[in-house]
């Protein structure tokens, strides 16, 4: 005779262990990284848990004979498990750490990039230390939220532990200067400005750090609204002079988060955002999900520069973090930068962001000078520093009274020690050119591949068109090389180098040269009197290259003074993009001529892009059940096969969530695994 189905008679916990008198069962996510098992399960709150176990609290629970760490999403009244269930073991702290916004944006997080909710919440939430929690609790129970305890003294933005110290008194200098210095012509009055926008900025009376001038007079605004700030810049250089700037500014309530503070740091100044103890939060990528109590505004700084790319899955970029986050909690938002990003304009383009550029003379007398190499009228301009340069050099460090201009110091610009952005043969010594337009070809190492940035030319090899050698060597010095030249030329001149694992934030005024890395470029007290942009880093073969080089070198020449103070810039690329962005010095004009050849093509930022890694059967069978989507390209990785497609934004939702099913699904099966990132930008 069969069995008799068994009936449910209300919830019961292992054990008979009193439960909650009501909504006695929870559900609880588990922080699992198996995709099929980063999910809900309904546990059983017990008597003694029932005032603590609220929504959003920390939890430990027994799962698969192991304790592991959840969120309590949610307290019900009953289970649709049979039989009795496992109970909540303890709670990780009284905090309610799960905010109902952050829940919101997490899931947005996770079916745009094609992850699990526990993924996102492990990028989200920082691991909870019990005595930097205990000082913050400790600190609002007195009265006194904002008191520091002995733990946070040390300031938290002059970069990480281990990386060089920044001088605090030539900080405080770079925060006062950008305060006090002249005033600028901006878009419209803030109380006018429309609530999403995007401004690409010049150097102006502050170079290098309009932005923060930007961004202050928007944070203002906000502030004077009674609302809060979040601000996002790219790494801990910013960091460091955003700091100052705000505490000359006299803005108390600020905290700082980045992923360089210890654990102690980075969770007080999380709590602290969370319980509204701060009024402006800044902070690396690590600060997109920072709790801030009533947001009024986000400033993100710089959004192309791939540091916001998180390298943790689902892999999400904090810029499009900005974008769900302004649209869920309904914020006013900010992008602004030297240069301008595919992704911006279009919004820019759509009218989903108000574009407040300067633009016309006020844009061109903000900018510095910019002196391109004429290789027909010099011709000494083949030379590793071209005759001109040595002449603004010398005039930047020393110029002549009746010229009227102020001294001060020089950059010169050099690519990354062992990189090869321009090669020769090895044999005859013949420039290498492209074999299809004889353009300058360029390569990451002297094995390639090689590749040419004016006709997409592509090659593993490389084949002299002269004496049909295969072997190549450099043209290019470095920054070594480079300083012994101009130790040599100016004997009496200081040398600074930063780069490597020596890359200072900020410098005085005194003029000397400053030889820095692509992207080490210090900061300068009233700006660089010159630049001398040479060899230019080549960021390899993909479609964002160019890109990529008009940025930095817009980031470099925004440094230097602009050309009512005397900023010169002499450009050494032989890109004519570069040249002519750089001399006008209009990026927005660039990136739209950019988007109207992607828009043709169907590339980013007019489709989104999946790609798969993983066995060539594997990845055919997850698009196959995937759909929607249009394989663009398929070529080997060093884990089987890498696969590229592209699928319409009206799709998007649909595409990130189906693939995270089916990877759960492959998991739940034990088939083997296929990486999914979404909207990845060096993809293609």
């Amino acid at each position: 005779m069969d069995e008799p189905l068994p009936i449910d008679t209300g919830t019961s916990a292992e054990g008979q262990v009193p439960l909650a008198p009501t909504e006695p069962v929870a559900r609880v996510l588990i922080d699992h990284p198996v995709p099929h098992l980063a999910r809900t399960f309904d546990y059983a709150v017990p008597e003694k848990l029932a005032e603590v176990a609220l929504p959003g609290v920390r939890v430990r629970v027994k799962f698969a004979g192991k304790l592991r760490d959840g969120y309590l999403l949610e307290r019900v009244e009953s289970s649709d498990h049979f039989g009795p269930l496992a109970t909540i073991q303890r709670i990780s702290g009284p905090i309610q750490v799960l905010s109902d916004d952050l829940l919101a944006l997490s899931e947005a997080v996770a079916r745009r990039y094609g992850g699990t909710l526990a993924d996102v919440l492990r990028l989200a939430i920082p691991p909870r230390h019990a005595r930097g929690e205990k000082a913050v609790l400790k600190a609002e129970k007195a009265g006194d939220p904002a008191a520091q305890t002995d733990s946070d003294s040390a300031d938290p933005a002059t970069g990480p532990n281990d990386g060089p110290a920044d001088d605090p008194q030539l900080l405080n200098r770079l925060g006062e200067w950008v305060l006090t210095a002249g005033t600028e012509s901006t878009a419209d009055d803030a109380s006018e400005s429309p609530r999403r926008r995007a401004l690409a900025c010049t150097p102006g009376p502050t170079p290098g750090l309009s932005w923060i001038r930007a961004g202050l007079e928007a944070a203002r605004a906000s502030l004077e609204a009674g609302r809060s700030v979040l601000w996002l810049v790219p790494d801990h250089r910013e960091l460091a002079v955003l700091h100052s700037t705000l505490t000359h500014a006299g803005i108390a309530e600020v905290s700082v988060l980045s992923a360089d503070q210890s654990p102690e740091l980075r969770w007080q100044a999380w709590l602290r955002g969370l319980l509204g103890h701060t009024r402006i939060t800044i902070g690396t990528r690590a600060a997109a999900f920072a709790p801030v109590a009533d947001l009024g505004l986000i400033i993100c700084t710089d959004d192309a520069n791939l540091n916001y790319l998180d390298q943790h899955a689902p892999y999400p970029h904090a810029r499009e973090v900005c974008l769900l986050r302004s649209a869920i909690e309904d914020t006013e938002l900010l992008f602004v930068s030297t240069d301008r990003s595919a992704e911006v304009q279009r919004l820019v383009e759509i009218g989903w962001l108000a574009d407040v550029t300067p633009v016309g003379p006020a844009r061109r007398h903000a900018a510095p000078v910019v002196f391109v190499p004429d290789e027909d009228r010099d011709p000494f301009a083949w030379q590793r520093i071209p005759s001109r340069a040595w002449q603004i050099m010398r005039t930047a460090l020393r110029p002549r009274p009746r010229d009227g201009g102020v001294p001060g110091p020089v950059l010169v610009q050099v690519p990354r020690s062992g990189y090869y952005p321009v090669f020769a043969c090895a044999r005859c010594q013949e420039l290498a050119r492209c074999p299809q337009c004889q353009a300058t070809l360029t390569t990451q190492s002297e094995v390639g591949p090689f590749a040419c940035r004016s006709c997409g030319y592509h090659s593993e090899t490389f084949s002299c068109l002269r004496c049909h050698s295969n072997r190549v060597r450099s043209i290019v010095r470095g920054r070594a090389r480079t300083v012994e030249e101009l130790a040599r030329a100016l004997p009496d001149i200081e040398i600074v180098e930063s780069g490597g694992d020596h890359i200072s934030t900020a410098l005085d005024e005194t003029p000397r040269l400053v030889v820095a890395t692509t992207g080490a470029e210090p900061y300068v007290l009233g700006g660089y009197a010159a630049a001398i942009l040479l060899d230019s880093l080549w960021p390899g073969p993909w479609m964002r290259s160019i890109d990529v080089s008009v940025a930095r070198r817009l980031r470099a020449a925004s440094l230097v003074r602009s050309r009512d103070d005397g900023g010169v810039v002499y450009l050494g690329d032989e890109d004519e993009l570069i040249r002519q962005t750089l001399t006008a010095f209009d990026p927005t004009t660039f990136m739209s001529r950019q988007l109207n050849d992607r828009k043709t093509l169907g590339f980013p930022p007019y489709r989104r892009i999946l790609e798969l890694t993983g066995a060539g059967a594997d990845i055919a069978e997850v698009l196959e059940q995937i759909g929607e989507v249009e394989e663009l390209l398929r070529e080997d990785a060093e884990d089987g096969q890498r696969s590229v497609s592209a699928y319409p934004f009206s799709a998007g939702d649909r595409v990130g969530t189906r693939a995270a099913e089916i990877i759960a699904s492959r998991s739940a099966k034990k088939q083997r695994q296929v990486r999914v990132r979404i909207d990845d930008p060096r993809s293609l």
